[in-house]
């Protein structure tokens, strides 16, 4: 275990992500004191275990294990530390400077929240960034729809150990613990500033993980009551009109698989958010081919 005094345990679990893990480790360390974990899944590559080594002789905290994902990774992370806030973070993404702090202090301030969460930026896809808002508040009948949320959020562990954690099983697994949350009636706390800073690219892992298509049956086993409540959660929703009027008429479409569904979703609920991630991409080809 780690040293409680501190409010945040940082948990990053990685999988041949030596190239990005040093950037990564740079924008933790510029924030507020905190537990920090880094946990190797399984990684291959010989200069990603290299630089393990090298960052535990240096005094970092490193936990291996046999592959297992990213689920396995996480909880892996959470039962090294103790701190009372955990803030999960993929190994080749970025945090905000002094977002840490913000967060903490947001969860300190609400102690009725089980999480706290800001906005994201992406870079990696065409030139500069660009900044993808957030939920101002944890919705149950939209979170049954879609995932709105950053992965780099900042949960109590207490809420996040109740739910069960990260659970394997899923290729949505930050969703599941959203969605944990959403069926217990839990609150959440968003703060107005950048606090993840993702990167886009190819080598990401997830990437290349497919999809199962039974996807949401299994989220809707996990958490029945939150979708058998959908119709009273409806009424209660803030969520935009077209949302609400649209989601549950593609929810019955037939024919379409659980990814087209999402995209169908994502397009409703965020018009001009995928046209102009496919825009950046369009030109992100062409300036390689110049």
């Amino acid at each position: 275990m780690g040293n409680a005094t501190h409010r945040v345990a940082v948990v990053i679990p990685c999988y041949n992500d030596g190239t990005f893990l040093p950037e990564t480790l740079e924008s933790v360390r510029a924030q507020e004191p905190a537990e920090l974990v880094v946990v190797d899944d399984g990684s291959t590559d010989r200069p990603t275990l290299a630089l393990l080594d090298q960052l535990s002789t240096r005094g970092l905290q490193v936990v291996h294990q046999a592959n297992s994902g990213v689920s396995v990774a996480r909880m892996t992370g959470v039962q090294a530390t103790s701190a009372p806030y955990v803030f999960p973070l993929d190994a080749d993404d970025l945090v905000a400077a002094g977002a840490l702090t913000a967060l903490a202090d947001a969860l300190d301030a609400n102690p009725h929240a089980v999480a706290a969460w800001g906005d994201a930026e992406i870079f990696g896809i065409g030139p500069g960034r660009y900044r993808i808002g957030t939920p101002a508040s944890l919705d149950p009948w939209l979170t049954s729809y879609v995932n709105d949320f950053p992965l780099a959020s900042l949960l109590r562990r207490d809420a996040l150990l109740a739910v069960g954690g990260w659970q394997p099983g899923t290729a949505y697994e930050d969703w599941d613990v959203w969605m944990a949350f959403a069926e217990k009636g839990w609150a959440g706390v968003r703060i107005p500033q950048v606090v993840e800073i993702h990167r886009e690219h190819a080598g990401r892992r997830w990437a290349s993980v497919p999809v199962p298509a039974h996807e949401e049956s299994i989220l809707r086993q996990r958490h029945p009551t939150l979708f058998e409540r959908r119709r009273v959660n409806w009424r209660r929703s803030r969520a935009p009109w077209r949302s609400k009027l649209a989601l549950p008429v593609i929810g019955c479409l037939g024919g379409t698989t659980g990814i087209s569904q999402q995209r169908l979703f994502q397009l409703v609920h965020h018009p001009g958010r995928l046209l102009q991630m496919r825009v950046r991409r369009v030109r992100q080809r062409l300036r390689r081919r110049i």
